[in-house]
């Protein structure tokens, strides 16, 4: 795999474990270019990928009537494990697209999640993923006392906010935990 600092999309916003109910989970993404983005790729006939390391895998949905999913500059996207179940703990601010995921879960933990586009089809036939943005994240306690992500995220009703999203976001200096961003508590 590739691996490219995003200059299109970056992953600003992990809601791994909310204090409430743990089916609320999110992930915000954010254009950060100053064009539209497609997340479908019409050479490769492929939606981008969204994943994590322990069996999360959605792929953007392919274009429909509707078109695939885009966003302008400066736009936002929420990825969510239960729509309902978001919709029952946050309000997300008017026009902002939410994409529900179906299969897997943010580990409380810690963990990679990462953004990615379709490549070429490698010899097996399936893509070969170029990686637009990724983050190693952690609970801020493995080992206690060395590990530098923040506390609070961990079912405290805080999440963790990317500091500058033109910066490298596979970096804790880049990341605080802050109350949901986008989001307004019910």
């Amino acid at each position: 795999m590739i691996i490219l600092k995003s200059d299109q999309l970056s992953l600003v916003e992990i809601m791994y474990h909310p204090q409430t109910n743990s089916d609320a989970e999110y992930v915000e993404l954010l254009n950060i270019s100053d064009k539209e983005v497609m997340l479908f790729d019409t050479e490769q006939n492929e939606g981008w990928r969204f994943s994590d390391e322990g069996g999360l895998d959605f792929i953007f949905p392919t274009p429909a009537s509707s078109g695939p999913v885009t966003l302008g500059p400066s736009e936002r996207l929420l990825l969510v494990k239960n729509q309902q179940a978001f919709e029952s703990e946050f309000t997300a601010l008017p026009g902002t697209q939410i994409l529900q995921w179906i299969i897997g879960s943010l580990s409380n933990g810690g963990e990679k999640i990462q953004l990615c586009q379709p490549g070429d089809i490698n010899g097996l036939g399936g893509h070969y993923w170029i990686c637009v943005d990724h983050v190693f994240f952690s609970d801020g306690s493995h080992p206690v006392g060395s590990d530098p992500w923040p506390t609070e995220p961990d079912g405290a009703g805080q999440s963790l906010h990317r500091i500058n999203t033109n910066q490298y976001g596979n970096d804790v200096s880049n990341w605080q935990s802050t109350a949901p961003m986008l989001l307004i508590y019910k």
